[in-house]
């Protein structure tokens, strides 16, 4: 249009022929110095054109030296994020750590992964290969990262990548003070009890952190602190039980029910245990092949397996025969694998009415969404939510651990002006405490609350004075309530270490797991019947700690 009006504003001869070739030569950066004046349009096409044609060049060599563009910016990364594994729990590793504006670099072996488009706008970088091949870690910079996190979903897998990693950084110069700081998720239960004992994770003196973490251990964890099942409290003369009814016992079934074996120990265990009831297709070779993994399991905890299909039309009238029980008190717990399954069984069991000779339940959806149950019911509620029991602030932050933590905190302040401090692997503040340590410490602060729930009293914020009037009164624990959760604590140590695989040895050897403390309470030493009877007259301590203390209700 531009060389149309110029040619006839001019008396030129022209056709349409010599107008496009005439704006093919601009493109080449010919035919645009014309000596006569020009009409407007032409005046832009002279710049804007030869423009389109640069970047198009160079957009072309972008294309042609993408690969080596994006290695180029990959050797540059340090202080990054390292994620290998882009499931659902990789996914939501990355969702925080593009919030909270970190460089990200995404390791998948699937190129057909639909979430690896997700990295193109985030502007993440991708290598694609398998984690277990050295040159691949090593392209990662793996010994410049700030944190490493594998969720590829095959332990086996797991424990070689992290066994290349640590070599990898054992050759570099990270050292313990700034170290690389790689979270390893394990799926096996078998295989977390055996590697948090491990060396390769023990070792806090040299430049790799190692923490081992399981998103349905953590699930079961969250769910007992935020819904205590036992939260109306059960003392040594009720008759009140707790019952967990599971549907689907896959790998979360599994850490619900060593949940309540390792928690639910209570003031009337002489008389009730806790019980698990398991639904599930394929539940008693399941049952069989749990109780053959923890056989002490049921010195703990009642079981019972119920084959059922997620659609039987009798599921519902089986269930109300356990919900039916005056003296249970029940979390009914929905971890199909299924999503779907979990919620369409959760809409029905929330039809039923709280039974009037029974306590009102609980129903629990385990979800990969913070579905907004409120709206439907105030009886179903989430757990296990991947964006919760997966982020840093409960795999290295605490989320979970703020009570073990100041546990350890009191056994570290306790153990200094002992002569032999020093000499124990626990003698170290909770950053440098060994996972096997650590993991202890979880379960011990994990109980505290069914200690206090069973006396009838509460755990309640610290009172402050700017807040009239104090609607709590602290309580002071008596000579027989100390020695009452003396006796509790080492029952439930003693479960503690049977289901990590302990046996009792007259002779003490952490190494094999063998220990003369696993036997009952009027068979121990004065002096560790002692220790027990400290670690509850420091259970005030501790909870001062987190700003928290034992009282009861005015």
């Amino acid at each position: 249009m531009g060389f149309q009006q110029y040619f006839i504003q001019h008396g030129e001869e022209f056709n349409s022929l010599r107008s496009i070739y005439r704006t093919i030569q601009i493109f080449t950066l010919e035919g645009g110095d014309l000596e006569k004046p020009i009409p407007w349009i032409l005046h832009i096409v002279r710049f804007t054109a030869p423009s389109t044609a640069i970047m198009a060049f160079i957009m072309a060599l972008l294309e042609i030296f993408k690969e080596q563009w994006k290695r180029l910016g990959i050797r540059r990364l340090r202080n990054h994020v390292v994620i290998i594994g882009l499931g659902t729990k990789g996914k939501n590793v990355l969702d925080e750590n593009i919030r909270k504006n970190k460089k990200v670099l995404v390791i998948e072996n699937d190129p057909l992964n639909p979430d690896l488009e997700s990295l193109k706008q985030s502007r993440c970088h991708h290598i694609q290969g398998n984690a277990n091949n050295l040159d691949i870690l090593i392209r990662a910079r793996i010994t410049h990262a700030e944190s490493v996190y594998l969720l590829m979903g095959d332990d086996t897998q797991q424990v070689k990548a992290s066994l290349l990693i640590y070599q990898l950084v054992k050759d570099s110069n990270r050292d313990k003070d700034n170290p690389v700081n790689c979270m390893v998720h394990l799926l096996k239960q078998e295989f977390l009890t055996t590697l948090r004992s491990h060396n390769l994770f023990q070792n806090i003196n040299d430049g790799l952190a190692l923490t081992i973490f399981n998103v349905y251990e953590n699930s079961a964890r969250e769910l007992f602190q935020e819904s205590p099942p036992d939260s109306l409290g059960i003392s040594k003369e009720s008759n009140l039980f707790v019952q967990i009814l599971i549907f689907g016992f896959g790998q979360a079934g599994e850490a619900l029910a060593l949940q309540t074996a390792i928690t639910g120990h209570y003031l009337n265990r002489d008389t009730r245990l806790p019980k698990v009831v398991i639904f599930d297709r394929l539940a008693s070779e399941k049952e069989k092949d749990f109780l053959h993994r923890y056989p002490s399991f049921t010195d703990y905890c009642e079981f019972e397996a119920i084959p059922f299909e997620a659609n039987n039309p009798q599921l519902i009238s089986t269930l109300l025969t356990y919900l039916e029980n005056p003296d249970a008190l029940n979390s009914v717990v929905l971890c199909f694998d299924n999503k779907t399954n979990n919620m369409l069984l959760g809409l029905q069991i929330d039809s039923i009415e709280n039974i009037a000779s029974g306590y009102p339940f609980k129903v629990f959806i385990r979800t990969d969404d913070d579905e907004d149950f409120a709206k439907y019911s105030d009886k179903i509620k989430p757990y296990g939510l991947p964006s919760k029991v997966c982020s840093k602030e409960v795999i290295v932050g605490g989320a979970l651990d703020k009570m073990a933590m100041a546990v350890q905190g009191d056994y570290y302040q306790m153990r200094r002006p002992k002569p032999d401090f020093g000499d124990r692997p626990a003698d170290v503040p909770w950053e440098n405490l060994p996972q096997e340590y650590k993991d202890s410490n979880r379960k011990a602060a994990d109980h505290i609350g069914v200690k206090i729930r069973g006396l009838g009293y509460v755990i309640a914020p610290e009172y402050n004075e700017e807040e009239e009037p104090d609607l709590y009164t602290t309580v002071t624990l008596s000579k027989e309530e100390i020695e009452m959760l003396a006796q509790l604590e080492h029952v439930r140590w003693m479960a503690e270490r049977l289901l990590a695989g302990w046996k009792h040895d007259s002779v003490r050897n952490d190494k094999v797991k063998r220990t003369p403390y696993l036997v009952d309470w009027k068979d121990l030493d004065e002096g560790t019947r002692d220790y027990d009877r400290g670690s509850i007259e420091n259970i005030p301590n501790i909870l001062q700690k987190v700003k928290l203390r034992i009282a009861k209700k005015n």
